[in-house]
């Protein structure tokens, strides 16, 4: 069985009281900062610095702030991406690796920018993963269909021999329903209503207790 896994509040989360979230010193709503992210274009890799990365997030919520406030936001979402690449949860890692010692094949598909690319080599996840899909390499992001074909194809299986598991956030699982991808949805960080769950865990190493055989949709 190959699992495709999404990235951000499925393998890896913020910590609260660590750093407190960009939206969260913008005072803005999550879902606001994640379509900002969206419609900045980061995620397809059209913008490379971080300084200029977090001027395309602010400009896409529609507000302005000051240079030095802009580079302190800069600071803090490269010190967050670190903090929460570098400690990811022991039982996620650990989920992993008994993945893997049962044979499963692993694959990471992510909406990522250029900041979240800057400490991934030094992630315990990294070693982890037999194939890595970042949005800004290849330059599709979820939930464009092609993003997930991309990912079976690197894995040299058919989509519908994949599961994908995410948090749902910007309409991924429907994304990897619609190309016949058996889907999973994370909700042990974020609970969120989406659309396209075949599944649905509250631990991550309930996992380990997925049948390879594809359940009836409700």
């Amino acid at each position: 069985m190959t699992f495709l896994f999404d990235l951000f509040f499925t393998l890896a989360t913020f910590e609260p009281g660590v750093y407190e979230c960009e939206f969260e010193k913008l005072g803005v709503t999550l879902a606001q900062w994640e379509r900002a992210v969206i419609d900045s274009g980061s995620n397809l890799g059209h913008i490379s610095e971080p300084l200029e990365l977090m001027r395309a997030f602010v400009r896409c919520l529609g507000m302005t702030v000051s240079e030095e406030h802009l580079q302190a936001l800069c600071d803090n979402r490269t010190a967050r991406v670190r903090e929460i690449l570098l400690n990811v949860r022991p039982e996620i890692l650990n989920t992993l690796r008994e993945l893997k010692r049962r044979g499963h094949k692993l694959c990471l598909v992510s909406n990522a920018d250029a900041i979240d690319l800057l400490p991934w080599a030094d992630s315990p996840l990294a070693k982890l993963f037999d194939e890595v899909v970042f949005s800004c390499e290849v330059r599709l992001q979820k939930p464009d269909p092609a993003i997930y074909l991309l990912a079976a194809s690197r894995m040299g299986i058919n989509p519908e021999d994949c599961i994908f598991v995410g948090d749902g956030g910007s309409n991924e699982l429907a994304g990897a329903k619609a190309v016949g991808m058996r889907t999973v949805q994370a909700r042990y960080f974020l609970r969120r209503d989406v659309d396209g769950a075949d599944q649905k865990i509250d631990r991550f190493e309930d996992i380990l207790t997925i049948q390879p055989e594809r359940p009836v949709s409700p």
